[in-house]
C-alpha cells in the first residue's frame, strides 16, 4: 500500500505533468512554424533537409513536384529563380533543353529518320540520333552501314552535307546504296549539268543535287557526262506554288522526248504548275548552264500577266474597228 510520503510524490508528479503539457494553442503552433518553415519562395522548391533551394538559368521551379526542371524545347531561362520559361523569338528554335539564352534561340536543321545509314558530326564524329537538333550551317557526314552496323565503301558514304538558315530545314538521303560495283553503261560524250535544281526564294538561291532517293544541298550544280542515249542537255523551269520557290531542274535527256509536260512532271512540277513550265533544250557541252537561268519573281509573273492580258485586249479592239 501507498504510504504517505509516496501519495506526496505522486501528487507532485501529477501536477507537474498537467502543468506542463501539451496544448492545442501548441500544436497549432506546431504546425504554423513548419509550414513557414517548409515553404519556399517562387522559382525555389525544397530540399530533403528542408531547406530552399534556387533554380538556375535553363530550369525553372516546377511548384507541384518541387523540382527544379529543364526548360523545354524553343524556350530558355536567362536567370536563376525562374517559375517559367520564355518561348524563343518567332522563327528561332533551340538545339537542346535546358536552354539558358536567347542567343542560343537559332536556326536549327533536324535530322531525318534513315535506312542503313546514320549522320556524325564532322568536327567531332558524333552520331546524330534521328530527330536530333544541330545548328543550322553545320557539315554532317553520311555514313552508310550493313546489317552489322559496318561501314560500307559507296559513293554515298563520308557523304558531307550542310543545313543552312536560309532554308531553315535540311533534306538528307535517306537511304543507301548496295556496296556491289555498278554495271558500267555507255555514255554519249555529252557533258551536261544534271540531277540538280537551283532554287530561289526570297531573293536567296540555293543549289540541291539528287542522291540516292534524297537530297542534299550543295554549293553548285555538279556536271556529268550523259548515258548513251541521252543527247540532249535540259533545263526545266517552274514555281512550287506550295512553297513559292522558283525552281530550276538541270538535266541529260534523250532529244526524242519532246513531250513537255512529261519533261514537267518528271522535274517535279505539279499538275497546276506545269501550264507555267518552260522547258529549254540545247545540244552543245554545258550549255543548260545554271548561273545563266534567272528566275522571275512574283511581281514579274504578275507584270507579264498585265500586260499579256493588256496587249490581248488592244488587239481586239483594234480588229474590232477594223
Amino acid at each position: 500500500m501507498f504510504n504517505s510520503t509516496m501519495l506526496k510524490v505522486l501528487a507532485i508528479l501529477l501536477t507537474v505533468t498537467m502543468t506542463t503539457g501539451f496544448t492545442n494553442d501548441d500544436f497549432n503552433n506546431a504546425d504554423t512554424q513548419d509550414e513557414i518553415h517548409t515553404g519556399c519562395d517562387p522559382g525555389y522548391v525544397i530540399n530533403q533537409d528542408n531547406t530552399c533551394q534556387t533554380c538556375y538559368s535553363g530550369l525553372y521551379a516546377d511548384k507541384s513536384l518541387q523540382q527544379c526542371l529543364e526548360c523545354p524545347l524553343n524556350t530558355y531561362s536567362d536567370k536563376a529563380a525562374n517559375t517559367n520559361c520564355t518561348e524563343c523569338p518567332w522563327g528561332k528554335r533551340t538545339v537542346d533543353k535546358g536552354t539558358r539564352s536567347v542567343d542560343n534561340c537559332v536556326d536549327v536543321c533536324e535530322i531525318p529518320a534513315t535506312i542503313n545509314s546514320y549522320y556524325e558530326k564532322v568536327e567531332t564524329n558524333e552520331l546524330l540520333e534521328a530527330d536530333r537538333r544541330v545548328v543550322a550551317g553545320e557539315q554532317i557526314i553520311l555514313q552508310c552501314i550493313d546489317d552489322e552496323h559496318k561501314v560500307l565503301k559507296t559513293e554515298y558514304s563520308h557523304l558531307i552535307v550542310r543545313c543552312t538558315a536560309t532554308f531553315k530545314t535540311i533534306t538528307l538521303p535517306n537511304t543507301c546504296v548496295s556496296s556491289k560495283e555498278p554495271a558500267e553503261e555507255e555514255l554519249s560524250g555529252l557533258i551536261c549539268y544534271d540531277s540538280c535544281y537551283k532554287e530561289t526564294s526570297g531573293g536567296k538561291t540555293r543549289f540541291v543535287k539528287l542522291v540516292g532517293g534524297g537530297t542534299v544541298i550543295v554549293d553548285s550544280c555538279p556536271l556529268a557526262e550523259c548515258r548513251a542515249d541521252e543527247d540532249t542537255c535540259v533545263s526545266v523551269s517552274y514555281t512550287d506554288t506550295f512553297k513559292d520557290i522558283e525552281r530550276t531542274h538541270f538535266s541529260c535527256q534523250k532529244s526524242s522526248l519532246f513531250d513537255t509536260e512529261k519533261i514537267c512532271t518528271l522535274s517535279g512540277a505539279a499538275e497546276d504548275e506545269i501550264e507555267g513550265c518552260n522547258v529549254e533544250r540545247c545540244d552543245t557541252e554545258r550549255c543548260n548552264d545554271p548561273d545563266s537561268v534567272k528566275t522571275t519573281s512574283s511581281a514579274d509573273r504578275i507584270s507579264v500577266t498585265i500586260i499579256t492580258v493588256l496587249t490581248t485586249v488592244f488587239a481586239t479592239v483594234v480588229n474590232a474597228e477594223i
